[in-house]
Parts: structure tokens; sequence; C-alpha cells
């Protein structure tokens, strides 16, 4: 008499549907990734075109009042504030695009209007 076949466990292979389930999730996670490092390098490639190029120059003139004189300046995001105060203490703010040195506008602080 002829022994029966063993019965496999059902550890030892797993269903059609289980390995074609695994495949498509491994390809899904490659092409995310593939996708996230494309969108990535597009960001970061044309971050750099809204400004002037390396090595460009520019020469610009913001007229200020007579007598006045910078206090400081700041990178705010991508703009500069330059704060100005003309000879009678009153202070403004003068916002410059500095990649092109256009004066965008200017904030007037006078004194004494606070509430």
């Amino acid at each position: 008499m002829a022994s029966p076949a063993p019965a496999r466990s059902s550890q030892a292979y797993a269903p059609l549907w289980l390995k074609v389930l695994v495949i498509v999730m491994g390809l899904l996670i490659i092409v995310g990734f593939t996708v996230v490092a494309a969108e990535i390098a597009r960001r970061m490639s044309s971050a750099n075109t809204s400004h002037s190029p390396a090595g460009a120059t520019f020469a610009q003139r913001i007229a200020l009042p007579s007598g006045a004189q910078v206090v400081s300046m700041n990178a705010v995001g991508d703009r500069l504030v330059v704060h100005v105060e003309d000879q009678n203490g009153l202070s403004t703010a003068y916002v410059v695009d500095p990649g092109t040195g256009a004066l965008l506008g200017t904030i007037a602080f006078p004194p004494g209007t606070a509430h």
C-alpha cells in the first residue's frame, strides 16, 4: 500500500493572491519614492530661477529724505526691510526686493499714533 502524500502545512506556502499583493505594494512604494524624489528635485531647481542669476549685479538708488539715515536692515522671507530714521525721529521701513534692488513699498511709523 502506498503511503499518502504528506499534507502541506499552511506555513509552507502563501496563497497566490498574497504574493501578488506583496509585489504590487512593493512596486507602489518604489513608484512613490520616485515621484517624491522627482518633485523635490523639480522644486529645488525651480526655486533658484526666481532670483537673479549668480554673479549678476545691479545698481539701484533709493532716495531717502534729507538727513535720514539707515538704522538697520533685516531679511524677512524673500524681502529686505531697511529701517530708516529721519532727523525728526520719524521711522520708516523700506521694503526692497533683494534680487532686483527694486523698492516695493514703504511703511511709515509716525510718533504718537499708538492706541
